[in-house]
């Protein structure tokens, strides 16, 4: 038996456990059991080993999954990812929470690699597993974080994919020809650079035509809804280009609801977009691409058209300047016509010279 001062309640505990035949393991279990009276937090928040741990996050995050009652919890697509995700580590669950060191993960996820796991979803592990010491910090389970100051796993980066201005007239003259549904939400992603959500959950009162402006306050998710604020839980002002404001007020003209966009169309609904902007990128002969990156071809348009960074940053709702400066590198911008100035000659052939066929002696 054991007894100790529980530094939480200030008072005294008692602790014992039967069955032990050897005078070692009584002076190893006396030292476990003294220190339970005197570490046992009264909240029950008492882990050792991975598995408690990873187990009450992940009921934790269900609990606080968005809902009308619950409108700024998890969305119910990032709960379902996370949790597809911690199923990769939870071998682990045997392992104290003290041997799951920067170390012990890094060895892990590079073992995983091995096997053939890919580098981005190594690194999707990573961060989940910060997420969940995180939650551990702060329900006071442990101490500190030894992951606070861990950096994610490099990643090559791969060139922003975003149409021309050639392939841009293109498809929107091919679309506009053909009648076709998703016409104009091709239009106004490139030309305002929305989310294919912040797009859906646009209503005609959030267009200002006469100052030229957009000011978006929701978003449209696939099965979950309306949901009353942007990714990053701010509003946002969006500029229209000029060319674009007549085109809108012929839609709103035509258009029969609140939004601006209302497509009957059940990839629409679903969120499966994609599929629609690949299959007309292919059949007009273009390059194949995403929804998404129609918002990169109106980033990286409006960077190679001069529109400052900042102010690029600010329409389209990046979080951080280093987010659109990614978009300028990889097009390339700054490094149009930087080596124009060297000095290299590039020999050029001589005219050809006519010569008689009768030989003059």
């Amino acid at each position: 038996m054991a007894e100790a001062i529980n530094r939480y309640t200030g008072k005294r505990v008692q602790k014992k456990r039967r069955g032990i035949t050897s005078k070692p393991k009584a002076e190893r279990v006396y030292r476990e059991l003294w220190s339970a009276c005197r570490e046992e937090r009264p909240d029950g928040i008492n882990f050792t080993h991975w598995g408690q741990l990873l187990d009450t996050y992940i009921a934790h995050i269900f609990e606080k999954i968005r809902s009308v009652q619950n409108q700024h919890g998890f969305s119910p697509h990032c709960v379902k990812s996370k949790r597809s995700r911690l199923k990769h580590v939870a071998v682990w669950a045997e392992t104290h929470i003290d041997l799951i060191t920067p170390q012990f993960v890094s060895d892990q996820l590079d073992e995983m690699e091995k096997q053939g796991k890919s580098r981005s979803l190594t690194n999707h592990l990573l961060k989940e597993v910060k997420c969940v010491f995180s939650y551990a910090l702060h329900t006071g389970t442990i101490k500190a974080n030894p992951f606070s100051g861990m950096k994610m796993r490099r990643i090559p980066k791969k060139r922003k994919e975003a149409l021309t201005h050639a392939e841009v007239d293109r498809l929107l003259s091919e679309a506009k020809h053909n009648n076709h549904p998703y016409y104009y939400i091709w239009l106004l992603t490139i030309a305002l650079g929305f989310r294919r959500s912040e797009l859906a959950g646009l209503k005609w009162l959030d267009i200002d035509f006469e100052q030229g402006l957009v000011y978006l306050r929701r978003q449209w998710i696939p099965n979950e809804g309306i949901v009353e604020f942007l990714k990053d839980r701010e509003d946002r002002v969006v500029a229209i280009p000029a060319n674009i404001i007549s085109e809108l007020k012929e839609m709103k003209l035509r258009s029969t609801s609140d939004f601006v966009i209302k497509v009957k169309c059940d990839r629409w609904d679903s969120g499966k977009q994609a599929e629609v902007i690949r299959e007309f990128c292919r059949e007009i002969g273009i390059k194949e691409v995403t929804h998404h990156q129609l918002r990169a071809t109106h980033i990286t348009l409006a960077l190679i058209s001069g529109v400052a960074l900042g102010i690029v940053k600010e329409n389209v709702g990046h979080a951080k300047l280093s987010t659109t400066d990614e978009y300028f590198r990889s097009a390339g911008i700054d490094m149009r016509g930087q080596m124009d100035g060297l000095r290299i000659k590039v020999p050029q052939q001589g005219e050809a010279t006519v010569l008689p066929l009768k030989v003059v002696k």
